[in-house]
């Protein structure tokens, strides 16, 4: 089913909404309500002297460029610089061409009964985008979804946890089988392991952003924090998992092609081998079985593992040269093991969160605005395209070369989202929320 939303603008400051939907178009009403806000918007005044308008990626608010009046700014300060403003207006709460779903509804006896269909349209629309954000197809830009979720979390908070709730087994659920909550609390592991990459990568941003973001617990219950924290942790241990497997496979491959004299020069050429197999070792009793298996192969290659891969286990503090020990995949201390170093004198460094190698000091490094990782070696598109754990699939370690021949593109290998360059604090933020 093709469902067309389009907007437009009139001469005489009107704005008008249609939904084109098999084969008929039809207006629709255009609706703001949102519980943060007092009062609809009336989209015939904010467009007024508007320069245009736009859908957000997630299509549940507008974004809208209008000038502004001269006479409200400072002369002296902004006449020069500020010539229009970007105002963000709720639409999520409207048909938008979604059947309504009423697996969501919440009975509120002090509430209106528009009120109630408001929320159950904010709670449809927000779910059909989700599904569709499931494509790996689709860019991974939802703020405006999770800027909608976090208004939730503090007007409706029981809505928003039957919401999530519904959104979370489907998206472990399956044709045959229906998750439940209850066997969500066990975050079993071939569940996490049967999932998309890119389910994953959704569930990680819902949990740091909307789930977890409030700390103190004022708009849930200890047991959903537990839940959720559960649902971050175990996810984020999976994909730990693919990545090092989909490195450990690159190495294996490497040396597969050298061996039948084929060219692997526009392969990707993997970094961190090391410390990723320390990581094995640290955690040997809870990761795959098969995964211990691929680093026993990488290791009976010896000495000839340099030819197919960047192998250093030994690394220094770029600012004392003290040597840096392997004991978290994330951060590191110099000298942390060396008895004349002083505690005080030991640097904390960063670890990047695609190969674990410490990050460089003297190159800008990449910077995820979700989990604050830290990256500094990219990892093939194909990464993020995974059906299910590689792990499942690994009996035979050569893969078809075209993996890992797919160009590294900027995105956190925990979240999915497009990387950023690390910015002073000064600057202002590139997050429109």
């Amino acid at each position: 089913m093709l469902i067309l939303q389009i907007f437009h603008l009139y001469q005489d400051n009107s704005a008008r909404c249609w939904i084109f939907e098999k084969n008929q178009l039809e207006e629709v009403p255009v609706h703001t309500n949102f519980p943060e806000l007092k009062e609809s918007i009336d989209l015939s005044v904010v467009s007024h002297q508007c320069f245009g308008l736009t859908l957000g990626p997630g299509e549940v608010m507008i974004a809208v460029v209008r000038s502004l009046d001269p006479n409200m700014l400072d002369q002296m300060y902004q006449a020069r610089t500020q010539k229009a403003v970007v105002e963000f207006i709720w639409i999520g709460g409207q048909f938008l061409g979604i059947p309504l779903n009423k697996d969501i509804y919440i009975s509120n006896k002090q509430s209106a009964k528009s009120s109630e269909t408001n929320f159950l349209w904010w709670g449809s629309n927000i779910l059909w985008s989700l599904k569709n954000y499931e494509k790996c197809e689709t860019g991974l830009v939802l703020w405006d979804v999770i800027a909608a979720l976090q208004v939730l979390m503090k007007s409706a908070p029981a809505f928003l946890e039957t919401l999530m709730h519904k959104w979370v087994t489907d998206l472990f659920s399956d044709d045959q089988q229906r998750v439940s909550i209850d066997a969500l609390c066990q975050c079993r592991k071939d569940m996490m392991s049967n999932v998309s990459s890119r389910k994953l990568h959704l569930l990680n941003i819902i949990c740091r952003k909307v789930m977890l973001r409030d700390p103190a617990g004022e708009n849930g219950n200890s047991t959903s924090t537990d839940l959720w924290s559960s649902l971050l942790l175990s996810s984020e241990r999976e994909l730990r998992e693919r990545l090092v497997a989909f490195t450990f496979a690159a190495v294996l491959n490497r040396k597969s092609y050298f061996l039948k004299g084929t060219c692997a020069e526009n392969m990707w050429f993997p970094v961190g081998v090391a410390q990723m197999r320390s990581w094995v070792s640290m955690n040997s009793g809870g990761v795959h079985n098969q995964l211990r298996s691929l680093s026993s192969t990488i290791k009976r290659l010896g000495s000839r593992i340099n030819s197919v891969c960047e192998y250093s286990a030994k690394e220094t503090c770029a600012y004392c040269s003290a040597p840096v020990h392997f004991e978290s995949p994330d951060i590191a201390l110099c000298g942390s093991v060396d008895p004349t170093i002083v505690p005080t004198e030991r640097h904390k460094l960063s670890r990047c969160a695609a190969s674990m190698r410490l990050c460089s000091v003297l190159e800008p490094t990449w910077y995820c605005v979700c989990c604050g990782g830290m990256v500094d070696k990219l990892v093939p598109e194909t990464y993020f395209t995974m059906k299910t754990s590689p792990l499942l699939n690994a009996a035979d370690p050569d893969v078809e070369l075209s993996l890992y021949s797919a160009p590294a593109v900027p995105r956190c290998p925990f979240c999915g989202i497009l990387l950023q360059r690390l910015m002073p604090e000064f600057l202002l933020s590139v997050s429109p929320v």
